[in-house]
């Protein structure tokens, strides 16, 4: 019959303690398997390993799958508030301006890649591209306190890529926005398009976001920019975030005049 109290449940309960006492702040590495086996007086690493899986099931310790020798750190979990309407003319703070800025967040880390691909054939559609074009995929994945907090993945055609000047990923400037770029590439935009969607990650994105199962939802934000020739879109984007990471709100300039029916 199992103790009601293992070993490994006493290890979990003083390291939560530990880490509401701020002993480790979010993103700071834990001390080793091997130190915190001493630090206990344990006989075998076994029970400090199944505890700290246990905090990394609960969402509370986080691991780099790629590099797993790297240890664990404490997951930061701070709330970002963001304009629904962000990216678009509409939005309340404008459309330049860094993430930093906009979510008035700090230690903020955003690591950038290029690269020029065969676009997913739901792109392909958006962008009115043939089998043999190619796009320039842009991701930017962005970590707060450590924690990866969303990634966002935009795709835009080879043509408009060069004519904004895109090209590396040093060409970026933090803070300009795509809507920048394209105005840059002569492109004028008429409409854009939102979807919100909340669903479970797939296997891929709980690797990326760092999650530590597949319980905890995603939130996919969508957005589509369309020039003169629409339907056809000139970019296309989507921003993949924790849902218990995010909130969004927008404010809405209303008419003084009530509207008849």
């Amino acid at each position: 019959m199992p103790t009601p109290n293992p070993a490994w449940r006493a290890v979990v309960d003083d390291l939560r303690q530990r880490i509401a006492a701020g002993e480790w702040a979010p993103g700071e590495r834990l001390p080793s398997t091997r130190q915190l086996t001493e630090h206990y007086q344990l006989k075998s690493h076994g029970t400090v390993t199944r505890a700290l899986s246990a905090l990394i099931a609960a969402g509370e310790l986080i691991t780099n799958p790629k590099a797993p020798r790297q240890g664990v750190t404490v997951r930061a979990r701070p709330k970002v508030t963001r304009d629904l309407l962000v990216g678009t003319r509409y939005a309340a703070n404008g459309t330049e301006g860094t993430f930093e800025a906009h979510t008035n967040t700090h230690d903020v880390t955003v690591d950038v890649d290029f690269a020029i691909v065969a676009p997913p054939d739901e792109v392909r559609e958006k962008l009115g591209l043939g089998e043999k074009d190619r796009v320039l995929r842009r991701i930017f994945r962005y970590s707060i306190q450590g924690t990866p907090h969303q990634v966002m993945t935009s795709w835009m055609s080879t043509q408009i890529a060069a004519a904004a000047g895109l090209h590396i990923p040093e060409d970026e400037v933090p803070g300009k926005s795509t809507r920048a770029w394209l105005k840059e590439a002569g492109v004028k935009i008429t409409r854009t398009r939102l979807r919100l969607e909340a669903r479970m990650p797939t296997p891929e994105e709980i690797e990326a976001l760092s999650l530590p199962n597949e319980q905890i939802p995603v939130i996919v934000r969508s957005g589509t920019i369309f020039g003169p020739d629409y339907p056809v879109a000139v970019e296309t984007s989507a921003v993949l975030v924790v849902a218990d990471q995010v909130a969004y709100e927008t404010d809405i300039e209303e008419d003084d005049e009530e509207s008849t029916c």
